[in-house]
């Protein structure tokens, strides 16, 4: 199963196939968005995709790139 694959059979738990999302209130989405950033994952060696991109985001203290 690729990472799409493995994406949308996540939001399944929340919007089942067939969901008409343009219906979907926002706090829904925040909700679904919520519960899936703060899930382990094994291919993530079971930390969530909110720790693993805090860790890239403290890894960067470089600034930002500029144009001289």
């Amino acid at each position: 199963m690729t990472n799409i694959g493995a994406s949308n059979g996540l939001l399944r738990e929340f919007f089942p196939k067939g969901t008409d999302l343009s219906q979907a209130t926002s706090e829904q989405i925040q909700a679904a968005e919520d519960n899936l950033n703060n899930r382990p994952r094994k291919r993530l060696r079971f930390r969530t995709p909110n720790e693993v991109m805090a860790e890239i985001m403290a890894a960067d203290q470089g600034g930002v790139a500029t144009i001289t």
